[in-house]
Protein backbone atom coordinates (compact mmCIF):
# COMPACT_ATOMS: atom_id res chain seq x y z
CA UNK A 1 0.00 0.00 0.00
CA UNK A 2 1.29 3.50 -0.64
CA UNK A 3 1.37 5.92 1.84
CA UNK A 4 1.87 9.71 1.86
CA UNK A 5 2.69 12.03 4.93
CA UNK A 6 0.06 13.13 6.86
CA UNK A 7 0.84 17.09 6.01
CA UNK A 8 -0.79 18.32 3.24
CA UNK A 9 -4.12 16.41 4.18
CA UNK A 10 -3.74 18.17 7.62
CA UNK A 11 -3.25 22.02 5.73
CA UNK A 12 -6.14 21.40 3.45
CA UNK A 13 -8.67 20.32 6.07
CA UNK A 14 -7.10 23.35 8.98
CA UNK A 15 -8.05 25.45 5.87
CA UNK A 16 -11.44 24.06 5.38
CA UNK A 17 -12.05 24.52 9.00
CA UNK A 18 -11.27 28.08 8.66
CA UNK A 19 -14.04 28.56 5.89
CA UNK A 20 -16.39 27.24 8.50
CA UNK A 21 -16.64 23.63 6.62
CA UNK A 22 -17.05 20.74 9.04
CA UNK A 23 -13.64 19.33 9.15
CA UNK A 24 -14.86 15.63 10.79
CA UNK A 25 -17.62 15.82 8.12
CA UNK A 26 -14.90 15.41 5.66
CA UNK A 27 -12.93 13.02 7.44
CA UNK A 28 -15.94 10.57 7.56
CA UNK A 29 -16.57 11.22 4.42
CA UNK A 30 -12.87 10.05 3.42
CA UNK A 31 -12.29 7.14 5.21
CA UNK A 32 -9.76 9.23 7.82
CA UNK A 33 -9.24 9.07 10.96
CA UNK A 34 -8.96 12.26 13.04
CA UNK A 35 -5.47 10.95 15.34
CA UNK A 36 -3.74 9.92 12.38
CA UNK A 37 -4.22 13.14 10.76
CA UNK A 38 -3.18 15.15 14.07
CA UNK A 39 0.03 12.82 14.11
CA UNK A 40 2.77 15.32 12.68
CA UNK A 41 4.66 11.83 12.18
CA UNK A 42 1.83 9.89 10.89
CA UNK A 43 1.70 7.90 6.84
CA UNK A 44 -1.61 7.61 5.84
CA UNK A 45 -2.62 5.59 2.81
CA UNK A 46 -2.69 7.57 -0.61
CA UNK A 47 -6.00 7.12 -1.30
CA UNK A 48 -7.05 8.24 2.29
CA UNK A 49 -5.30 11.23 1.40
CA UNK A 50 -6.56 11.54 -1.78
CA UNK A 51 -10.26 11.24 -0.75
CA UNK A 52 -9.41 14.20 1.99
CA UNK A 53 -8.63 16.33 -1.03
CA UNK A 54 -11.13 15.50 -2.98
CA UNK A 55 -13.82 15.69 -0.28
CA UNK A 56 -12.39 19.24 0.68
CA UNK A 57 -12.34 20.43 -2.78
CA UNK A 58 -15.60 19.39 -3.24
CA UNK A 59 -17.12 20.95 -0.46
CA UNK A 60 -15.32 24.43 -0.05
CA UNK A 61 -16.22 27.28 -2.37
CA UNK A 62 -12.95 28.37 -2.84
CA UNK A 63 -11.55 27.50 -5.87
CA UNK A 64 -7.95 28.96 -4.54
CA UNK A 65 -8.08 26.35 -2.01
CA UNK A 66 -4.78 24.28 -2.56
CA UNK A 67 -2.99 27.63 -2.60
CA UNK A 68 -4.08 29.06 0.91
CA UNK A 69 -3.53 25.80 2.30
CA UNK A 70 -0.38 26.31 1.43
CA UNK A 71 0.12 29.70 2.68
CA UNK A 72 -1.08 28.81 5.89
CA UNK A 73 1.56 25.72 6.69
CA UNK A 74 3.72 26.74 9.55
CA UNK A 75 7.61 26.70 9.12
CA UNK A 76 8.57 22.86 10.30
CA UNK A 77 5.61 21.26 9.33
CA UNK A 78 7.82 19.19 6.80
CA UNK A 79 10.53 18.69 9.29
CA UNK A 80 13.86 17.89 8.06
CA UNK A 81 13.34 18.87 4.17
CA UNK A 82 11.95 22.77 5.42
CA UNK A 83 15.40 22.79 7.79
CA UNK A 84 17.86 21.22 4.79
CA UNK A 85 16.36 24.40 2.88
CA UNK A 86 17.12 26.80 5.67
CA UNK A 87 20.54 25.33 6.18
CA UNK A 88 21.59 25.24 2.35
CA UNK A 89 24.49 26.95 1.36
CA UNK A 90 22.49 28.45 -1.61
CA UNK A 91 18.72 28.71 -2.48
CA UNK A 92 19.79 25.94 -5.53
CA UNK A 93 21.04 23.66 -3.20
CA UNK A 94 18.49 23.67 -0.43
CA UNK A 95 15.51 23.55 -3.24
CA UNK A 96 17.50 20.20 -4.89
CA UNK A 97 17.68 18.48 -2.14
CA UNK A 98 14.04 18.65 -1.46
CA UNK A 99 13.51 16.95 -4.70
CA UNK A 100 15.51 14.23 -3.91
CA UNK A 101 13.57 13.51 -1.34
CA UNK A 102 10.11 14.53 -2.79
CA UNK A 103 9.04 10.93 -2.50
CA UNK A 104 9.48 11.23 1.54
CA UNK A 105 6.65 13.35 1.35
CA UNK A 106 4.31 11.82 -1.86
CA UNK A 107 6.41 8.51 -3.53
CA UNK A 108 3.70 9.20 -6.78
CA UNK A 109 5.37 12.06 -7.42
CA UNK A 110 8.52 13.60 -8.36
CA UNK A 111 10.29 16.37 -10.04
CA UNK A 112 13.05 16.52 -12.76
CA UNK A 113 15.65 18.97 -13.05
CA UNK A 114 16.95 20.76 -15.74
CA UNK A 115 19.70 22.80 -15.90
CA UNK A 116 20.20 25.64 -17.78
CA UNK A 117 18.78 29.19 -17.35
CA UNK A 118 16.62 29.16 -16.03
CA UNK A 119 16.98 26.22 -13.99
CA UNK A 120 13.70 24.18 -14.59
CA UNK A 121 11.90 21.92 -12.22
CA UNK A 122 9.58 20.12 -13.48
CA UNK A 123 6.62 18.33 -11.61
CA UNK A 124 4.76 15.14 -12.71
CA UNK A 125 3.60 11.05 -11.73
CA UNK A 126 4.49 8.20 -13.98
CA UNK A 127 0.91 9.04 -15.51
CA UNK A 128 1.78 12.42 -16.22
CA UNK A 129 1.21 15.95 -15.08
CA UNK A 130 -0.20 16.13 -11.35
CA UNK A 131 -4.06 16.92 -10.96
CA UNK A 132 -4.43 20.66 -10.58
CA UNK A 133 -4.96 21.08 -7.07
CA UNK A 134 -1.51 19.24 -6.58
CA UNK A 135 0.19 21.00 -8.94
CA UNK A 136 -1.47 24.25 -7.46
CA UNK A 137 -0.17 23.22 -3.41
CA UNK A 138 2.98 21.51 -4.38
CA UNK A 139 4.12 24.70 -6.40
CA UNK A 140 3.21 27.55 -3.77
CA UNK A 141 4.17 25.40 -0.59
CA UNK A 142 7.74 24.89 -2.25
CA UNK A 143 8.39 28.53 -3.09
CA UNK A 144 6.62 30.12 0.15
CA UNK A 145 8.64 27.43 2.05
CA UNK A 146 11.84 27.53 0.32
CA UNK A 147 11.58 31.75 0.71
CA UNK A 148 10.80 32.15 4.02
CA UNK A 149 13.37 29.37 5.40
CA UNK A 150 16.06 30.64 3.30
CA UNK A 151 15.31 34.32 4.40
CA UNK A 152 15.70 35.06 0.72
CA UNK A 153 12.83 36.84 -1.67
CA UNK A 154 14.27 34.71 -4.41
CA UNK A 155 12.29 35.73 -7.84
CA UNK A 156 10.72 33.00 -10.19
CA UNK A 157 10.88 32.78 -13.74
CA UNK A 158 7.74 32.01 -14.42
CA UNK A 159 5.37 29.46 -13.79
CA UNK A 160 3.55 26.62 -16.11
CA UNK A 161 0.23 24.66 -15.12
CA UNK A 162 -1.20 22.53 -17.48
CA UNK A 163 -5.05 23.39 -16.57
CA UNK A 164 -7.09 26.25 -17.79
CA UNK A 165 -6.66 29.71 -16.52
CA UNK A 166 -8.92 30.62 -14.00
CA UNK A 167 -11.08 33.76 -14.20
CA UNK A 168 -9.28 35.34 -11.31
CA UNK A 169 -5.61 35.17 -11.71
CA UNK A 170 -4.62 37.66 -7.98
CA UNK A 171 -4.08 34.73 -6.26
CA UNK A 172 -1.62 33.22 -8.08
CA UNK A 173 -0.03 36.21 -8.77
CA UNK A 174 0.12 37.50 -5.38
CA UNK A 175 1.90 33.86 -4.56
CA UNK A 176 4.53 33.61 -7.62
CA UNK A 177 5.18 36.87 -8.60
CA UNK A 178 6.30 36.06 -11.89
CA UNK A 179 5.02 35.09 -15.30
CA UNK A 180 1.80 32.81 -15.61
CA UNK A 181 1.32 29.95 -17.97
CA UNK A 182 -1.34 28.32 -17.84
CA UNK A 183 -3.00 24.94 -20.42
CA UNK A 184 0.68 23.97 -20.93
CA UNK A 185 2.17 20.69 -21.35
CA UNK A 186 4.15 20.21 -18.65
CA UNK A 187 4.07 21.65 -14.69
CA UNK A 188 6.89 23.42 -14.18
CA UNK A 189 8.90 26.32 -12.43
CA UNK A 190 11.58 28.21 -13.78
CA UNK A 191 14.14 29.89 -11.87
CA UNK A 192 16.81 32.16 -13.31
CA UNK A 193 20.19 30.53 -12.54
CA UNK A 194 21.18 33.98 -10.23
CA UNK A 195 18.16 33.26 -8.43
CA UNK A 196 19.41 29.54 -7.99
CA UNK A 197 22.65 30.29 -7.28
CA UNK A 198 22.03 33.26 -4.39
CA UNK A 199 22.93 32.20 -1.07
CA UNK A 200 20.76 31.71 1.62
CA UNK A 201 20.68 34.01 4.87
CA UNK A 202 21.99 31.82 7.93
CA UNK A 203 23.03 28.88 6.40
CA UNK A 204 24.79 26.10 8.64
CA UNK A 205 26.94 24.20 6.77
CA UNK A 206 27.91 21.83 9.59
CA UNK A 207 23.89 21.31 10.43
CA UNK A 208 22.80 21.12 6.57
CA UNK A 209 24.98 17.93 6.08
CA UNK A 210 23.70 15.89 9.13
CA UNK A 211 20.77 17.22 7.83
CA UNK A 212 20.69 15.75 4.47
CA UNK A 213 22.59 12.87 6.22
CA UNK A 214 19.14 12.01 8.14
CA UNK A 215 16.88 12.71 5.03
CA UNK A 216 19.32 9.92 3.30
CA UNK A 217 18.03 7.33 5.84
CA UNK A 218 14.84 8.53 6.01
CA UNK A 219 14.09 7.86 1.81
CA UNK A 220 16.09 4.73 2.01
CA UNK A 221 13.99 3.44 4.71
CA UNK A 222 10.66 4.36 2.39
CA UNK A 223 8.82 1.06 1.43
CA UNK A 224 8.42 0.23 -1.83
CA UNK A 225 5.70 1.67 -3.57
CA UNK A 226 3.12 -0.91 -4.57
CA UNK A 227 1.60 0.53 -8.01
CA UNK A 228 -1.04 2.99 -7.31
CA UNK A 229 -4.75 1.90 -8.81
CA UNK A 230 -4.42 4.17 -11.79
CA UNK A 231 -1.81 1.92 -12.83
CA UNK A 232 -3.43 -1.17 -12.05
CA UNK A 233 -6.40 -0.52 -13.84
CA UNK A 234 -4.00 0.82 -17.22
CA UNK A 235 -2.38 -2.62 -17.35
CA UNK A 236 -5.61 -4.52 -16.76
CA UNK A 237 -7.06 -2.34 -19.69
CA UNK A 238 -4.03 -3.25 -22.06
CA UNK A 239 -4.89 -6.60 -21.13
CA UNK A 240 -7.93 -6.31 -22.19
CA UNK A 241 -8.73 -3.93 -25.36
CA UNK A 242 -7.94 -6.91 -27.63
CA UNK A 243 -11.53 -6.99 -29.54
CA UNK A 244 -14.91 -6.46 -28.38
CA UNK A 245 -16.22 -3.77 -25.34
CA UNK A 246 -14.31 -2.96 -22.52
CA UNK A 247 -16.56 -1.73 -19.49
CA UNK A 248 -15.54 -0.24 -16.16
CA UNK A 249 -17.63 -2.91 -14.49
CA UNK A 250 -15.33 -5.25 -15.88
CA UNK A 251 -11.81 -4.08 -15.02
CA UNK A 252 -13.61 -3.28 -11.96
CA UNK A 253 -14.03 -7.20 -11.07
CA UNK A 254 -10.29 -7.43 -11.95
CA UNK A 255 -9.43 -4.79 -9.24
CA UNK A 256 -11.38 -6.72 -6.56
CA UNK A 257 -13.98 -3.87 -6.41
CA UNK A 258 -17.18 -2.52 -7.62
CA UNK A 259 -17.75 -0.44 -10.57
CA UNK A 260 -18.77 2.27 -8.11
CA UNK A 261 -15.49 1.69 -5.99
CA UNK A 262 -13.07 1.82 -8.64
CA UNK A 263 -14.29 5.25 -10.61
CA UNK A 264 -14.59 7.19 -6.86
CA UNK A 265 -11.00 5.74 -6.06
CA UNK A 266 -9.70 7.19 -9.77
CA UNK A 267 -12.01 10.34 -9.30
CA UNK A 268 -10.15 10.82 -6.23
CA UNK A 269 -6.81 10.50 -8.16
CA UNK A 270 -7.91 12.64 -10.30
CA UNK A 271 -7.66 9.83 -12.64
CA UNK A 272 -11.32 9.40 -14.15
CA UNK A 273 -11.72 5.90 -15.64
CA UNK A 274 -12.90 7.49 -18.95
CA UNK A 275 -9.45 9.17 -18.93
CA UNK A 276 -7.46 6.40 -18.53
CA UNK A 277 -9.59 4.15 -20.60
CA UNK A 278 -8.75 7.06 -23.62
CA UNK A 279 -5.22 7.08 -22.54
CA UNK A 280 -4.71 3.37 -23.31
CA UNK A 281 -6.86 3.41 -26.73
CA UNK A 282 -4.54 6.22 -27.95
CA UNK A 283 -1.21 4.30 -26.80
CA UNK A 284 -2.28 0.93 -28.45
CA UNK A 285 -3.54 2.80 -31.74
CA UNK A 286 -0.47 4.30 -32.25
CA UNK A 287 1.59 1.30 -31.81
CA UNK A 288 -1.15 -0.17 -34.54
CA UNK A 289 -1.17 2.62 -36.93
CA UNK A 290 2.46 2.00 -37.30
CA UNK A 291 2.47 -1.60 -38.13
CA UNK A 292 1.39 -1.00 -42.40
CA UNK A 293 -0.91 -4.19 -42.80
CA UNK A 294 -3.29 -3.62 -39.68
CA UNK A 295 -6.55 -1.99 -41.13
CA UNK A 296 -8.10 1.23 -39.44
CA UNK A 297 -11.10 -0.92 -39.33
CA UNK A 298 -9.41 -3.70 -37.29
CA UNK A 299 -7.72 -1.11 -35.34
CA UNK A 300 -11.36 0.35 -33.94
CA UNK A 301 -12.52 -3.12 -33.19
CA UNK A 302 -9.30 -4.05 -31.09
CA UNK A 303 -10.03 -0.79 -29.22
CA UNK A 304 -13.26 -1.72 -28.55
CA UNK A 305 -14.72 1.20 -30.76
CA UNK A 306 -18.48 0.55 -31.66
CA UNK A 307 -16.95 1.56 -35.48
CA UNK A 308 -13.96 3.18 -37.56
CA UNK A 309 -15.90 6.38 -37.48
CA UNK A 310 -15.95 6.52 -33.70
CA UNK A 311 -12.43 5.95 -33.99
CA UNK A 312 -11.60 8.00 -35.95
CA UNK A 313 -13.09 10.70 -34.33
CA UNK A 314 -11.63 9.91 -31.16
CA UNK A 315 -8.13 9.93 -32.13
CA UNK A 316 -8.43 12.90 -33.86
CA UNK A 317 -9.89 15.03 -30.70
CA UNK A 318 -6.27 14.06 -28.82
CA UNK A 319 -3.99 14.26 -31.92
CA UNK A 320 -5.25 16.73 -34.17
CA UNK A 321 -5.34 14.45 -37.43
CA UNK A 322 -7.39 11.59 -38.21
CA UNK A 323 -5.59 8.23 -37.87
CA UNK A 324 -4.97 7.80 -41.55
CA UNK A 325 -3.20 11.02 -41.57
CA UNK A 326 -1.10 10.48 -38.05
CA UNK A 327 -0.34 7.32 -40.39
CA UNK A 328 1.19 9.04 -43.26
CA UNK A 329 2.64 11.36 -41.38
CA UNK A 330 4.61 8.29 -39.13
CA UNK A 331 5.66 6.39 -42.66
CA UNK A 332 7.05 10.35 -44.17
Amino acid sequence: MTTVLSVASRAVLSACERLGLDGEAILVAAGADRDLIDDPDALIPAEVADAIWSQAVTRAADPFLALHAAEALPFGAYKVLDFLVANAPTIGAGLERVLRYFDIVDPRAGFQIIDGDPVVLRFSTALGPPPPAAQDYTFAALVLRSRQSSAAPWPLARVCFTFAPPDDLSVYERIFDCALCFGASEAELAISRAAWDQPSSGANEALFGVLDDHAQRLHAELPAAEPDLADRVRDALRDELCGGEVTAAGIGRKMGMSDRTMQRRLKALGRPFADILADVRQEIARGYLRQPDVALAEIAWLLGFSDQSTFSRAFKRREGVSPGAWRKAQRG
